[in-house]
């Protein structure tokens, strides 16, 4: 009797092991499972921004202002808050030339951007420096008159008005998406500027692309990344 409730032990302890390996095993399929549906949201989404024109990728400010803390705590979120200088002198709606407080903690090679009110400025000479070359009304925006001690904002989102008046934006930050799993899943979308070299690779010194940034997360759990891919869009190859 003793020998046979030594086996039974010895062979209850080896079916449980056995038991919990195949547990194992199913959180890891299920786990795979997830992330590779996650991943190909993320591709669906990218190619999905590959159809639409340049001037129509980018995010609306206003509506970026209503996300919550999960999104804004992402690596790829800009706050277009800092840097920050001011308006040495006022300048006229079609002056070239700006001057500035202070360059600190701008970017010291050029191109960049810079909102001053309602205007977007690219600056493309001038950097380390307080006076900067500039053009005017980029990203849709209107040259208009500044006046000193207004304040010099850089501009790291790529800001497009929801869609109304063309060219307008259909793309939101956050949404929830249904997977081929038929599970939901919680989809943040990220459009800053880069600037990139001649070769498509981060630069001293070249050009302004938009870089977007798709991150899928558990909808429970938004702190949960299960796929994030990013891809440069240059407007002048349209990619």
């Amino acid at each position: 009797m003793i020998e046979l409730l030594a086996a039974i032990t010895v062979l209850v302890v080896g079916l449980l092991a056995v038991f919990a390996m195949f547990q194992t095993s199913l959180m890891q399929i299920r786990r795979a499972s997830t992330v590779t549906t996650a991943a190909a949201l993320a591709d669906t989404e990218m190619e999905r921004y590959r159809a639409v024109k340049y001037e129509s990728l980018g995010l609306d400010d206003s509506v970026v202002a209503t996300t919550d803390s999960t999104y804004t705590g992402d690596s790829a979120y800009r706050a277009d808050s800092n840097p920050t200088t001011t308006l040495a002198a006022s300048i006229t709606s079609s002056q070239t030339s700006i001057t500035v407080a202070s360059a600190a903690a701008f970017p010291t090679v050029v191109p960049f951007l810079v909102k001053v009110e309602d205007e977007i400025l690219l600056v493309d000479a001038g950097a380390t420096t307080t006076t900067w070359t500039v053009k005017r009304g980029q990203a849709g925006t209107a040259p208009a008159a500044h006046a000193a001690a207004f304040a010099v904002t850089q501009k790291q989102r790529a800001h497009v008005v929801a869609c109304g008046t063309q060219p307008c934006t259909e793309i939101v930050p956050s949404k929830t998406t249904a997977g081929a799993d038929g599970k939901n899943y919680r989809v943040d979308t990220y459009v800053t500027w880069r600037r990139v070299g001649n070769s498509g690779t981060p630069a001293s010194a070249g050009r302004l692309v938009k870089l977007i940034t798709i991150v899928v997360r558990d909808t429970a759990a938004p702190y949960r990344q299960w796929a994030r891919v990013s891809s440069a869009f240059d407007e002048s190859t349209g990619l």
